[in-house]
């Protein structure tokens, strides 16, 4: 009734390449992104995050002039934002070099070697 030759999902060949097209579309989003398109999609968010000026601790709390207790939590807030962002950004950094890794792992020296001279940060 059922081919014992067909691809399932417990075969490791099935789940490399799914996820290779999982990494490979994550990082196509997160370049179409850094390439301009977040800052058209969302025009307010640029003007408010830009630079995390408008989310300084000094300038929040000089221009509203906050209470000591709503400083305190205006701390918090902003030390919690930093990590969060930090840490999306070290999941995306390891998701690249893994796509980047089993992609190299499929490609002969010569390609390799044009692979890396293609992917260089200039």
């Amino acid at each position: 009734m059922f081919d014992t030759d067909s691809p399932s999902w417990q075969n490791p060949r099935v789940l490399a390449i799914l996820v290779l097209v999982f990494l490979s579309g994550a990082a196509c989003g997160a370049l179409t992104m850094r390439a301009g398109l977040h800052a058209r999609l969302h025009p307010n968010a640029s003007t408010l995050w830009k630079n995390d000026t408008l989310l300084s601790y000094d300038k929040l709390t000089q221009e509203l002039n906050l209470r000591p207790e709503q400083r305190r939590q205006l701390k918090t807030i902003l030390d919690d934002y930093a990590r969060y962002h930090q840490d999306l950004q070290a999941q995306l950094d390891d998701w690249k070099a893994t796509g980047k890794n089993q992609i190299l792992r499929i490609l002969d020296p010569g390609q390799r070697d044009h692979f890396e001279q293609m992917t260089e940060i200039k």
